[in-house]
């Protein structure tokens, strides 16, 4: 059965990215769990997905609940961020909506990767960790540079003796190759955007399209081999075959989105000698489905329906 690794620590479950989460996934007995880091102001490897704090999730010190536009991470510094709350989403919000079975905790906040790994070394067996290297490839100024990313993050990794227990993974090649040279025996699965974006046509609801216009441009770049995320590597250059792609990168392995992964697609990265993770499956049927396909990891934000799938 595929790894049960709580996506976010588990974000349909507690607060997503957060100690509190982190430590329900170890309690549960997940395998692992998926996380983003990014760069404060200062330099700090903090754990967060969005570019800016989330409105409406995130509370100042007076207890309000903050809106748009909120404050981008790597405008502030690691004190300034800390003094955010993002255990609570405020009830009215459409993340509180959509997040209905989340237990809430005050009093949490943006924890450092450092903070993650200690909470993860305790675990029963050994608890990986699937860090996502959070760069922006369509707007560098929004996020870290990528190469420095990659190296802030492994130095952190390394210091606390959990690179072993680490697979990177992100859209941005340009972050996973550096870590890849900079820490060669630690597992880089790239991660790619949907294919259908690709191809002609309308993708479908499932795989989440953006807008056209920002569509558009992605095929764009893809046609004419100059994406920004893909470093040189671009599908094609390698007969239109984004698995060629990611294994002429040097990935270890292949982390798409679900709706990609069937028999054919498992089977030719298994030809590659790529393992294969995907993102975010929370639909028991698709989870039943996947782990039939023979994946190395399922990432989820309700690790707790998978797990009695695993145990069934």
């Amino acid at each position: 059965m595929p790894w049960n690794i709580a996506h976010r620590g588990g974000a349909q479950l507690r607060p997503e990215n957060t100690l509190a989460a982190f430590a329900d996934a170890v309690w549960r007995g997940c395998q692992g769990a998926e996380l983003d880091v990014q760069l404060t102001a200062d330099g700090h490897v903090i754990v967060h997905h969005d570019w800016r704090l989330k409105p409406g999730l995130a509370r100042d010190r007076e207890g309000h609940w903050l809106t748009e536009p909120t404050p981008h991470i790597n405008a502030l510094s690691l004190d300034e961020l800390r003094s955010y709350d993002v255990g609570r989403a405020d009830p009215e919000s459409e993340y509180a909506k959509t997040h209905r079975a989340v237990r809430w905790q005050d009093g949490e906040c943006v924890p450092l990767l450092s903070e993650v790994i200690a909470v993860a070394k305790p675990a029963r067996t050994p608890f990986r960790l699937v860090v996502e290297l959070k760069t922006s490839f369509a707007n560098r100024a929004e996020g870290a540079d990528p190469e420095e990313l990659a190296e802030r993050t492994i130095e952190v990794l390394a210091g606390h003796h959990y690179l072993q227990n680490t697979i990177f993974v992100g859209f941005d090649w340009v972050a996973l190759i550096a870590a890849k040279r900079l820490a060669p025996q630690t597992e880089c699965w790239f991660t790619s955007l949907p294919l259908s974006w690709f191809e002609p046509g309308t993708p479908p609801p499932e795989a989440d399209p953006p807008s056209e216009p920002a569509l558009q441009m992605l095929r764009y770049w893809a046609q004419e081999g100059i994406s920004p995320w893909a470093a040189g590597y671009d599908a094609v250059h390698y007969g239109g075959s984004i698995l060629e792609a990611v294994k002429a990168a040097g990935g270890d392995g292949w982390d798409p989105m679900w709706v990609d992964l069937n028999e054919e697609t498992v089977s030719k990265a298994r030809g590659l000698g790529l393992k294969l993770g995907t993102w975010t499956v929370n639909d028991p049927e698709q989870m039943r489905r996947l782990s039939c396909l023979g994946l190395d990891a399922i990432y989820t934000d309700r690790p707790d329906v998978f797990a009695a799938i695993r145990e069934y």
